[in-house]
């Protein structure tokens, strides 16, 4: 159809507009379209295509890069307890703060119990991690050190938070750790409830020693997770829950067997100090008075601030005894 490009009339079939008398024009009209129609790329593309161009290096026996060790994916090694990692030695020193283990009754509230006892037993090597009312606590080292008593080298126990010392049950019955030539070990054998247990080693086979039908270094694992010696079975692994000098006041009488015996009396000064004066029966005959100070060496153990080898041991707060060589035994009045 024609239209006026001035007044914008339409016409049908003139030439001319009817109304003003311009010359119509053609209205234009889109083409049909078409489907899947493709519009054509109008570049244009060379006949040939270059050939890119390489520059060759020389291949030399030094790598041009770094190789990084891989990080070990998968199963753990044998012995090592999965998905747990392994102990700085200097991480399981504990220090004098917290208490050290002991020998307790087998269902005191002061029990330990081992988080991966199971692993223990089976043959693996476990960090001494504690579960129970004791999770988060871990068995450690007082200090990092090995004393040395006679031919025997030792390391006292401490427990507190965080890392523990590794521990393989060796041989079915000696708690090794593995970071040192050390087994657990019960003080002089004393198989009695506060007894201190620590770490002790002497020269290679000398670490397992045995003998007497003591058995101060052979362990069961029991099912609970408590530990107890071998043949004591009334008897676990515990905390050492320090007795105070507070607990010990009062009237106390001891046997020194083959030297006589003493009654005494204890005068606290605090909790970790004091006074201990009485009479010592010489020979169970001759009467020797006697005064001395004491102050506490360890959780249970209060020891002569002039003699460092008189040493007194508490079990509980109604009962004493001495090392082997005084063979000292006692309680209340």
């Amino acid at each position: 159809m024609n239209f006026c490009p001035t007044c914008g009339a339409k016409g049908n079939g003139g030439a001319f507009c009817t109304q003003c008398g311009t010359a119509l024009k053609q209205e234009s009209q889109p083409g049909p379209l078409v489907a899947d129609e493709v519009k054509q790329d109008t570049k244009v593309f060379p006949d040939t295509i270059p050939t890119p161009v390489y520059t060759a290096f020389p291949v030399t026996s030094t790598p041009m890069y770094t190789a990084l060790p891989l990080a070990p994916v998968g199963t753990p090694g044998v012995g090592v307890v999965a998905g747990v990692a392994q102990n700085n030695k200097a991480d399981t020193v504990k220090g004098s703060g917290g208490p050290g283990m002991c020998l307790v009754k087998k269902g005191d509230k002061h029990q330990l119990r081992l988080k991966f006892a199971p692993n223990l037993r089976s043959g693996e090597s476990v960090p001494a991690l504690l579960g129970g009312v004791h999770d988060g606590m871990a068995i450690g080292r007082e200090y990092l050190e090995e004393k040395i008593h006679g031919e025997w080298r030792y390391t006292e126990s401490a427990l507190g938070p965080g890392t523990g010392v590794q521990l393989k049950f060796e041989r079915g019955e000696f708690l090794k750790l593995q970071d040192s030539d050390l087994v657990l070990d019960v003080s002089f054998w004393k198989m009695t409830e506060g007894t201190p247990v620590n770490f002790v080693g002497g020269n290679g086979e000398r670490t397992y020693l045995k003998g007497g039908g003591q058995e101060g270094r052979s362990w069961v694992v029991n099912n609970d997770g408590t530990i107890s010696p071998k043949n004591y079975s009334n008897l676990v692994l515990g905390a050492a829950v320090p007795i105070k000098a507070t607990e010990l006041a009062g009237c106390w009488n001891c046997c020194c067997f083959p030297c006589g015996a003493a009654a005494l009396n204890i005068t606290p000064e605090s909790d970790d100090v004091y006074q201990e004066c009485g009479l010592f029966f010489w020979f169970f005959v001759i009467p020797i008075p006697y005064g001395k100070k004491r102050k506490r060496k360890s959780a249970k153990q209060f020891v002569n601030t002039e003699d460092a080898g008189d040493v007194a041991m508490f079990e509980n707060s109604n009962k004493i005894y001495f090392p082997p060589g005084v063979a000292g035994c006692g309680g209340r009045c």
